[in-house]
């Protein structure tokens, strides 16, 4: 793997969902696929994946979460206590009528085979590419709201740090297969600015305790069909948000066209920030010119070695064609920014 360059290009996450993937599941589902056969698909998709990050020119790539059915439900198979797909829940509270049938904490929760699967998940997309991979990984809190509290009698703190928990472990089953780089995806934060406050950060910093990588935490105003889920602004969470023990903050900004990057002008500087450049809910494709401009603007805030470059949030729900024109307007944008710096 090569060194990273300055301003270092990466992704959220997830990448544009094959409709041929999902007729797939749905094919193993009713038994017409082996999971040989299922594991061959996702295997091809990931690859598929890879592959456009790579000609795109993004220096951080992931697998683009192609093997989760979802960013929750994909934690809960694999973590002892939940029953999956149970009575459908808003997931926001923009939107009522946006809902999913959010699984079931039936029992206390117990450490599966999360670690292990993660791992293995990991290794095979290394394997398949010389650019660095960072692996995703859904927060304690987030996967606490989105769940009927059922065995914790609505106790909703001690789920998440259960949850926290068993999940430090699995973090550091990642980190001994080889990850050194992991991003902690708590997307709700901005709906519950008074647990943050409370109790998630701190739920958050059991999480990563003693996880020798590289800790990033992305915050932004849910995704879900592209569509924002909760009201309020990153204002909300600070200063509480900056006692999370994370190197790096990412958020959206794009969307709004910065119009809440003032409030980063105080920021630790200590810490990195991830920068969205893309509007990941917008099919309008940005131009390298407009990336460039919105790099500019970040600049007169952050030093340039304490930025990242990233979309808003992740593509699963943008058609493929698109997503693959904004990562390389993402990338080419910031090749320009580059050159200006490099040329002073």
């Amino acid at each position: 793997m090569t060194s990273l360059p300055l301003l270092p290009t990466t992704v959220i996450g997830s990448y544009s969902l094959p409709r041929w993937l999902e007729r797939v599941r749905e094919m193993h589902r009713i038994g017409n696929l082996t999971d040989e056969e299922l594991e061959e698909a996702h295997d091809n998709a990931v690859k598929s994946c890879l592959k456009d990050q790579e000609l795109a020119g993004v220096d951080i790539i992931t697998d683009g979460e192609l093997r989760r059915e979802t960013m929750v439900y994909f934690f809960n198979a694999h973590i002892r206590g939940f029953r999956l797909y149970g009575p459908h829940k808003p997931i926001g509270t923009l939107h009522p009528h946006i809902t999913m049938p959010d699984p079931v904490v039936e029992s206390k929760v117990g450490r599966g085979d999360l670690g292990a699967v993660m791992a293995r998940h990991f290794r095979f997309a290394q394997a398949h590419t010389p650019k660095k991979v960072k692996v995703c990984v859904t927060g304690p809190h987030m996967l606490t709201k989105r769940a009927w509290n059922e065995a914790y009698k609505g106790d909703d703190r001690a789920l998440c740090f259960d949850l926290a928990e068993i999940l430090n472990a699995d973090l550091k089953q990642l980190v001994a297969a080889g990850c050194d780089f992991i991003q902690i995806d708590e997307p709700v934060w901005v709906g519950y600015p008074d647990e943050v406050r409370q109790w998630a950060v701190a739920a958050f910093n059991r999480l990563v305790d003693g996880v020798n990588a590289k800790i990033t935490l992305h915050i932004c105003y849910g995704n879900y069909q592209r569509t924002r889920l909760f009201p309020g602004t990153y204002r909300d969470l600070f200063p509480w948000i900056l006692k999370a023990h994370a190197s790096q903050f990412v958020f959206e900004f794009a969307v709004n066209d910065f119009s809440e990057f003032a409030i980063f002008r105080d920021f630790p500087p200590d810490r990195e920030l991830g920068v969205g450049v893309i509007d990941v809910k917008s099919d309008d494709i940005e131009t390298p010119e407009q990336v460039a401009a919105r790099l500019r603007r970040a600049l007169e805030v952050f030093p340039p070695d304490k930025l990242y470059v990233n979309p808003d949030c992740g593509l699963k729900f943008t058609p493929r064609s698109i997503a693959f024109a904004k990562l390389k307007a993402m990338c080419d944008g910031t090749a320009l920014v580059r050159a200006e710096l490099e040329g002073k």
